[in-house]
């Protein structure tokens, strides 16, 4: 990223300490960014000795945002500032209001060496400090490889998830170990545990750092930014909103005369004007799908009624066809036993006739013809043959005919 604008989508006007800043060594200029980032966590107590929360001043930050340069941000300071930004700055709210500055310092150098300075404290303060990683949202990267294709995606599903077990774990417990004569708990040298809520404010806190720790790489699209910071502030909604409060809230930004409020507000109500465009869309399309889907399940209707009728003129077809095998299977036995009872009656009328010709008519014909070609021809013998053999023919030539 190698240009910066100060309108990113964040406001310069969250409520920060009014506190002036502290101008170095008596010569009116402003300090420098080293200085400012020890004095901002450096633990001071009030009169009731609880240590003071740390609190970006409005001054310094639109110091960091003109700064040229980020001075000395070494290790050692990072040390320090860690120490004590974990007792006075717990929640790491501080922190990501010295991300915010730092994302919107118009010089690259001292804008790139201002926010790796807040992630190193970042990974150094969060609830897995145990990676003892100088940048976490790297270091989660680097594991989720792959699994999801927004890095910023990546980096809210799994912040949100390591958080969330820390929170079961918090509000498990029963009990709190009583204070001993002693403790220290509040003093200087011990860091406070944090209660669910504060955990979840402390979440969201380093969600931000991280998702402006992508913006400044350039890694995150901006349009990818706002729904996820717009999510964050979601969580800060009161219970019940005052709209005097949101009233003279904007009254003041309307006094203030700066752009970026007018600018989110725009942005937002141009992604309405979208979404109701598309739901207009949407809900036309919808309209034209159940027509068309009453039209098919008129059609279907139609169809099925076609077919149940098809169906039942098929049935009635097959019964038909089953019928006619069903007869042409009998008619054909029939006439394999007709075949097979004339085959038997053509034999039997082959016998009788050949029984009739060769012993009831050739018989007495040769003894005719043997009495008739006699010296004396026998005929009285030859006409009794002649008639007994006529008689025979007679009688069995009914058997024929019938």
């Amino acid at each position: 990223m190698t240009g910066h604008k100060s309108g990113t989508g964040l406001s310069n006007s969250r409520p920060v300490d009014e506190r002036p800043a502290a101008k170095s060594r008596g010569n009116g200029q402003a300090r420098p960014v080293a200085d400012i980032v020890a004095r901002l966590f450096a633990i001071s107590l009030d009169k009731d000795q609880n240590i003071k929360p740390a609190s970006l001043t409005k001054t310094d930050f639109k110091t960091i945002v003109n700064s040229q340069s980020a001075g000395e941000l070494d290790a050692e300071l990072a040390k320090t500032v860690t120490a004590a930004a974990g007792k006075s700055d717990p929640q790491l709210s501080a922190l990501a209001q010295l991300m915010v500055a730092a994302c919107k310092c118009r010089n690259d150098v001292a804008r790139h060496a201002l926010t790796a300075f807040c992630v190193r404290v970042t990974s150094a303060l969060w609830i897995n400090k145990h990676w003892e990683t100088h940048d976490l949202f790297e270091d989660i990267l680097h594991r989720d490889k792959g699994l999801d294709a927004s890095p910023l995606h990546s980096l809210r599903n799994v912040i949100t998830a390591l958080y969330s077990k820390r929170v079961e774990h918090v509000k498990g417990l029963t009990s709190i170990p009583p204070v001993a004569s002693g403790d220290t708990s509040n003093d200087a040298g011990t860091p406070p545990s944090l209660t669910s809520a504060e955990l979840n404010r402390q979440r969201d806190n380093v969600l931000l750092v991280g998702g402006l720790w992508l913006l400044t790489k350039g890694t995150c699209d901006p349009a990818q930014a706002i729904p996820f910071l717009a999510e964050l502030l979601e969580q800060r909604r009161s219970r019940s909103r005052s709209n005097r409060d949101v009233a003279l809230y904007l009254s003041e930004q309307c006094a203030d005369q700066g752009s970026a409020l007018a600018d989110t507000l725009d942005y937002f109500k141009q992604r309405a004007n979208e979404r109701a465009a598309l739901g207009a869309h949407l809900k036309s399309a919808l309209e034209q799908s159940e027509q068309e889907a009453e039209r098919l399940k008129v059609q279907l209707a139609e169809y099925k009624r076609t077919n149940d009728e098809r169906a039942h003129r098929i049935t009635l077809l097959e019964a038909e066809i089953a019928r006619l095998e069903q007869s042409s299977q009998e008619q054909q036995l029939d006439e394999r036993a007709k075949r097979t009872h004339l085959r038997d009656s053509t034999g039997q009328v082959k016998a009788r006739a050949f029984n009739l010709l060769t012993e009831d008519v050739l018989e007495p014909l040769k003894l005719s013809l043997s009495a008739l070609q006699r010296e004396k021809p026998k005929t009285e013998v030859a006409a009794h043959h002649i008639e007994l053999a006529v008689e025979t023919i007679e009688r069995d030539i009914k058997w024929f005919i019938e």
